[in-house]
């Protein structure tokens, strides 16, 4: 068909009609396509370029998609409701259809169509059908035919469907069961069904879980066909199932431990005892009032020998709201033994900050202060050196890294949680013990041993060695894999210098030519002097048994005297290190900020952060410093990692005193967090809310509990792509003002 009889036929068709060969580009167009437009059809160029001229912008892509779509065989038709612009300068929507009519070599060659501009009834059907294609949700809208008329962005993603769904059939989409066209054929009567939960499966087996809708719509009262709506309740479900998990988890972790776990309610009755308790008592738990506590459970002094008092009991002291201090010691009397332990707690509320009960967590120490017994027998001039050592936790990887710890760790070893996260514990581990060590790993690994307890040692952040009692336990999953190890350390290192110290001593009086080793450099001076006074002394008495016998052994008692005052002195200093990080000061506020921001500030110029520091100069809190450096730095690097990449982002430091608290706020731009979905667990444990790969999900967790050990407390506020509001809550006093500490 030559070019003069297209145009003749499209000329004398009277309907927006056009002609458009895909390979040469050609195309026809009648007079009453132009003049729907106000052209005449002389005025338009026979070229197909003219047509996506016309066409508005932003209907462009969709109107080249749908093209696209069906010359691949996406659809049977061509179907678009697009922008043309007229010749005034406006633009009017229009109904563009069309199909393939010829073929060569394979690939569409003549496409023959028409438009129509949309009047009221055709726009009132364009805006249903936008809303449809633009609704937040998963929905879809189909003919009486089961054919796709339109489909929310969401119902495409859901279902991964292509952009150009119009005209196809839903059956053709999908293998519907029966069930399904069971209830379309109801729906297309005029029943509504609907499930708040339902259960499917992918092809791959996996399961996911929806709320979905079937309804008729209706036009001009006829079932024009259905709408279909569907809610993802995967990631809800999902959610429950973790809970569970954790709930799991945590219940395996305090059944493994070697360390008592009992609860009570708010009315002191007994709620939990978890295995090592029972092993502990050997008696079954049972409903006893609290004041027969003490001799039902055997809970006696630290002596021994005297029952606990109701108001004793640990536990009960700490739901009454008092503090254990850190020598809370009880003894559990069994028929073979006395077992010490160290008692630590903490009170228990619901969802609305009421009381409900308390925890207590009992460590054995019983082989402390077993030796610690001993050790005063010989010689209580060492008795302070023999003190009970706290007992770390920590869950360790079966490749060694660090998954969870607590503080006493980081005591112990002196480094901070966060550095700790980064490196494994044979990192630490001294060379010599570390053969043996990895020998006990291996069995746990196998399956030979489920636990072992050694004696090794660690290099601490300053390079001196830690001593230590290492207890491990293993978990293991259905198939006996190891999940974790479970470790408790007790530094030992005071008892072990200690016991060197003791040998020194006793070689010091057998064996005049050693000397004492493993204290300061000042102590270690005093003592040569003394021992060389002695090495002297005992010469004399070789040679000598007249009567200068007396006066010797006067100078010999003088001399072992200074010695003796000498380590009395080195205990004092030992004493005063350990609790030196436990004394909170009162300290300016300001300068910790801009301590930690001159830390980053390398990452804050290299991601052009702005820092707003409106604290006023002279205000002071009273804090344990190298907690507040820990929190101010964990906010601070959060609000960077956590940034946005969308607007210049800045962190903004403002206080306010009220009443007995100073109110610190960190104010970020970032990244935001959904509190209704994560607020509950946004200082737990492992919970993360950003896929970045440093984060770990412990930060928040540390810090709250930095916080909440000054007396403190920490709120925050976040809304998605505007950013996080954390607010802490420090103790205050004006008085504080006066007596600044640096």
């Amino acid at each position: 068909m030559n070019q003069q009889r297209y145009a003749h036929i499209l000329r004398d068709a009277g309907i927006g009609v056009w002609e458009w060969n895909r390979i040469t580009h050609e195309m026809h167009y009648s007079p009453a396509w132009a003049e729907v437009l106000g052209y005449s059809v002389d005025d338009i160029p026979a070229i197909c370029e003219t047509k996506e001229r016309l066409c508005h912008p932003d209907d462009l892509q969709n109107y080249q998609r749908a093209l696209e779509a069906h010359c691949h065989g996406a659809t049977a038709q061509y179907t678009c409701t697009l922008r043309l612009r007229q010749k005034n300068g406006d633009y009017i929507w229009v109904k563009d259809q069309g199909q393939v009519v010829s073929w060569k070599d394979g690939s569409p060659e003549w496409m023959t169509g028409y438009h129509t501009a949309l009047d009221e009834t055709g726009m009132g059907a364009l805006i249903k059908k936008t809303f449809i294609d633009q609704a937040p949700g998963a929905i879809a809208m189909f003919d009486t035919q089961l054919n796709y008329l339109a489909a929310s962005r969401q119902w495409l993603i859901d279902y991964n469907l292509p952009e150009a769904i119009e005209g196809q059939n839903h059956y053709d989409l999908f293998d519907i069961p029966e069930r399904w066209k069971e209830i379309h054929r109801k729906c297309l009567q005029g029943e509504i069904h609907q499930a708040e939960e339902d259960e499917f499966f992918d092809r791959t087996g996996a399961a996911f879980y929806l709320r979905w809708q079937v309804k008729p719509w209706y036009h001009q009262g006829e079932i024009g066909g259905l709408l279909m709506q569907t809610s993802n309740l995967t990631h809800f479900k999902q959610l429950q199932f973790e809970q569970k998990r954790q709930q799991a988890f945590q219940k395996t972790v305090f059944d493994s431990i070697n360390v008592g776990i009992v609860a009570c309610n708010a009315k002191k009755e007994l709620t939990y005892f978890n295995k090592t308790s029972r092993e502990w008592h050997g008696l079954p738990s049972k409903s006893v009032s609290a004041s027969e506590l003490s001799q039902y459970y055997s809970l006696y002094k630290a002596d021994g020998k005297s029952l606990l008092e109701e108001a004793d009991i640990p536990l009960l002291k700490v739901l009454e709201g008092n503090v254990l201090g850190p020598d809370e010691i009880i003894s559990i009397k069994t028929a073979d033994k006395n077992r010490y332990v160290r008692v630590t707690g903490n009170q228990l509320y619901d969802e609305k900050e009421q009381l409900i009960g308390a925890v207590v967590a009992m460590h054995d120490i019983t082989e402390i202060i077993t030796t610690n017994q001993e050790k005063q027998l010989i010689d209580t001039t060492f008795k302070s050196s023999f003190e009970n050592a706290p007992i770390g936790m920590a869950l360790v990887s079966p490749e060694g890294n660090w998954l969870q710890i607590n503080q006493k760790i980081s005591d112990i070893l002196g480094y901070t949680k966060e550095e700790l996260s980064g490196m494994t514990f044979q990192e630490l581990t001294h060379p010599e013990d570390l053969e043996l060590d990895l020998s006990h790993v291996n069995a746990l690994r196998t399956g030979e041993r489920d636990s072992y307890q050694i004696e090794k040692r660690y290099f601490h952040k300053t390079g001196r060695v830690v001593t230590v009692i290492l207890s491990v336990s293993v978990v293991r999953d259905k198939d006996l894999i190891p999940l974790f190890f479970i470790s408790q350390i007790t530094d030992i290192s005071t008892q072990r210098k200690s016991e060197n110290d003791l040998k020194q001593v006793l070689r010091l009086t057998q064996d005049q030519n050693n000397r004492l080793k493993n204290f300061s450099h000042i102590v270690s001076h005093n003592l040569r002097s003394h021992s060389g006074n002695l090495n002297m002394l005992v010469a004399f008495l070789n040679e000598e048994l007249d009567g200068k016998l007396k006066e010797l052994m006067q100078m010999m008692d003088s001399a072992t005297g200074q010695l003796a005052e000498t380590i009395a002195h080195l205990n004092e200093v030992t004493e005063i290190q350990t609790n030196e990080n436990a004394i909170q000061k009162t300290v300016c506020l300001k300068e910790y900020i801009l301590r930690t921001t001159n830390t980053l500030s390398a990452v804050i110029k290299e991601n052009n952060i702005s820092i707003v520091d409106q604290t006023p100069a002279n205000l002071v809190v009273k804090a344990i410093p190298a907690y507040l450096d820990s929190i101010l730095l964990n906010f601070t690097s959060n609000a960077i990692k956590y940034r946005s990449t969308k607007r210049a982002s800045y962190i903004k430091f403002c206080t306010e005193v009220k009443s007995k608290e100073i109110m610190l706020t960190i104010e970020d731009n970032g990244l935001g967090m959904d509190l209704k979905k994560y607020g509950e667990r946004l200082f737990g444990m492992y919970n993360t809310f950003h896929k970045h790969k440093d984060s770990r999900g412990i930060g928040l967790f540390i810090t709250k509990n930095q916080i909440e050990a000054m007396g403190g407390r920490v709120t925050v506020e976040s809304t998605i792509d505007v950013g996080t509001t954390f607010t802490i809550y420090l103790p205050y006093e004006e008085a504080y003002t006066n007596s600044l500490s640096y």
